[in-house]
């Protein structure tokens, strides 16, 4: 639904205006690493309390995140705000959008914590609901707002009450864990793993991203469009492969924490992705013309030459972010290093090389080849690991 969102602003608002979109969503993925953090943290210490079955400790952690995040958010959007002019500048794009997505940072901030604890009580399908929930009030809400003559404000409207809704019905499924009694539970452990995480997901978003605000403030409006089309239709080798991921990380802490095997865990989730990924990418190469076509309509065609190669690149970054969650699950953080090298390598190539838009695609495949490698080499060959 995520997708059918963005292919219906890509046809209602035209190249140019979809740029504006692209750059606020590359900026927002930047923005909302936190959130990510807080998830995927809360995963894993929920993950170890199930096991246990301490109910009572998930509880604590529940509440208590709730409560300091919700001071945190609201200290970060007085921040946004004022942060918000310079945005507009250096991406050339007016400041209302940029405005409009302070309100959705509020709840950016406090949905992950709901979902984190459904996702580390291993509740898979209350987890799929509440997303799926959120992805169909946003097409429904911003098909509606733009329709009505909102444009790109519209769409970032829809975004923000997408969010703010599925937050407020996460408190149905958690219910069962707020019945139980509290026990007192050490959030120090909590946030000393936050530092790690956030770094990961920062570098591993940094990857999808500055690509795309670098594009904006190089090319011009429609060419910014245009790559920003295809980016997304690229992505979404790696957005049909991350339930995966999501799934893995769990059951990968769960059974690290017993002492029980889980690399083959990781070996499987990425012959998984493979077998979703790589046929992908073969179609995308085949059939590039009628892909984006189909997605975003014939005024994005000349971009066409730089869709199978996004697709490639996304199917190496797949493979990364999973070696990286994994080491994440097992407490293992010397992956870090190579994260930062290439999210430095990639961000100056960009830089100093942007002589054409095929040159930056280009240059994205070869450090995810690169990148997937080192990260693969450095995780499963290790000895004396199970």
């Amino acid at each position: 639904m995520g997708f059918v969102f963005h292919f219906f602003m890509g046809r209602a608002l035209g190249p140019s205006s979809y740029g504006v979109l692209g750059a606020l969503m590359s900026l927002l993925f930047l923005l909302v690493v936190p959130t990510v953090t807080i998830q995927t943290t809360l995963t894993k210490f929920v993950s170890e309390l199930n096991a246990e079955k301490q109910y009572g400790k998930v509880k604590h952690l529940l509440t208590s995140m709730l409560k300091t995040f919700s001071i945190i958010s609201l200290i970060g959007l007085i921040i946004y705000i004022f942060l918000s002019k310079p945005i507009a500048s250096f991406l050339h794009i007016p400041v209302a959008p940029v405005l409009i997505f302070g309100g959705f940072l509020v709840f950016a901030l406090l949905l992950p914590i709901s979902r984190g604890v459904m996702q580390g009580l291993q509740w898979f399908k209350n987890l799929g609901i509440n997303m799926a929930f959120e992805g169909i009030s946003k097409v429904v809400i911003g098909i509606f707002l733009v329709m009505i003559g909102l444009g790109v404000n519209g769409a970032a409207y829809a975004i923000f009450i997408a969010f703010m809704i599925s937050f407020f019905i996460t408190y149905f499924p958690l219910k069962k864990i707020l019945e139980h009694k509290t026990e007192k539970y050490s959030l120090n452990q909590v946030y000393a793993y936050l530092l790690p995480v956030t770094l990961t997901l920062l570098l591993l978003t940094s990857f999808y991203s500055i690509d795309i605000l670098l594009v904006k403030h190089f090319f011009d409006p429609v060419s910014a469009g245009h790559y920003a089309a295809v980016s997304l239709i690229g992505k979404t080798v790696f957005f049909a492969t991350i339930a995966i991921t999501q799934v893995m990380f769990p059951k990968v802490s769960e059974l690290f924490n017993q002492k029980k095997p889980h690399k083959k865990l990781l070996t499987k989730s990425l012959f998984l992705i493979s077998l979703i990924g790589i046929p992908m990418c073969i179609v995308y190469f085949i059939f590039p013309d009628v892909a984006v076509k189909m997605f975003f309509g014939s005024e994005y065609l000349d971009a066409t030459n730089l869709l199978w190669r996004f697709a490639v690149f996304m199917l190496m970054f797949s493979f990364t972010y999973t070696i990286a969650m994994y080491n994440l699950s097992i407490n293992r953080l010397k992956f870090l290093f190579v994260l930062l090298l290439f999210s430095i390598i990639e961000a100056l190539a960009i830089w100093f090389y942007h002589t054409s838009l095929l040159q930056i695609v280009t240059i994205l495949m070869g450090i995810g080849f690169v990148m997937s490698t080192a990260m693969f080499l450095t995780t499963l060959l290790r000895k004396n690991e199970y």
